[in-house]
């Protein structure tokens, strides 16, 4: 797929500028590590409460489940989303996703890493997950390729506990180390990172509309 051509380039402009970094044990001058909950804030999501049930027809309040997650960065609304209704939005409304915020699955498929897109702005999350937000003096896109970094070395695997039903916790994400480069690397960085998103995000929208598209058409013919 196009999009996996353009993420694999982004992941690679990422690892030749800042992998070696993760392995060095002397940062160059201007360079620093931190815990990544010095960085932004690490939230859970939440449990519908008793007697609330998922919708599978369209309301204001899209649920975000860890199947929604997927392996691509954006996670986007499709029409595969179930919903919650205003009554129970409101009994967890403290546990919404915004823009650009990086929510990772904790338990299920763990690891699944994500990039919330903007037509789930507002959107309620699984407890089966958590989101990065508030992230401050790096962006959004290189904390996603770090994590992803970290997961294919299998780091986040070492984060995980539990041996009859596995989960990555809170405290542990909180701990990983991030590595910080100076503020110009970051901009330099972001800016090429900003050429890919807008492809990639027309990307993922078109294929959403052509999936969706299909569906509608499949429904047709077989009905």
């Amino acid at each position: 797929m196009l999009n996996d051509n353009l993420e694999a380039q982004a992941q690679a402009i990422f690892e030749e500028q800042f992998a070696s970094m993760y392995l060095s044990g002397d940062l160059p001058k201007g360079w620093r590590k931190q815990r990544l909950d010095s960085i932004c804030t690490v939230k859970g999501g939440k449990r519908l409460p008793p007697n609330s049930e998922l919708l599978d027809y369209p309301t204001d309040h899209p649920y975000i489940r860890v199947r929604d997650v997927g392996t691509s960065r954006y996670v986007c609304l499709t029409d595969q989303f179930q919903y919650i209704d205003e009554e129970t939005h409101q009994a967890i409304s403290r546990y919404i996703v915004n823009t650009d915020d990086i929510v990772i699955s904790i338990v299920g498929t763990i690891g699944l890493i994500g990039k919330i897109h903007s037509t789930l702005n507002k959107a309620n999350l699984t407890e089966n997950c958590v989101k990065l937000t508030n992230v401050v003096d790096i962006t959004p896109d290189y904390l996603y390729y770090t994590l992803c970094m970290k997961k294919n070395n299998k780091e986040i695997d070492l984060l995980t506990v539990g041996a009859v039903q596995a989960k990555l916790p809170m405290y542990n994400i909180q701990s990983i180390d991030i590595v910080i480069p100076p503020e110009d690397m970051i901009s330099s960085f972001q800016r090429r990172m900003d050429m890919f998103n807008s492809q990639i995000e027309a990307n993922t929208l078109e294929i959403q509309r052509l999936v969706e598209l299909s569906n509608v058409l499949l429904a047709k013919l077989s009905g």
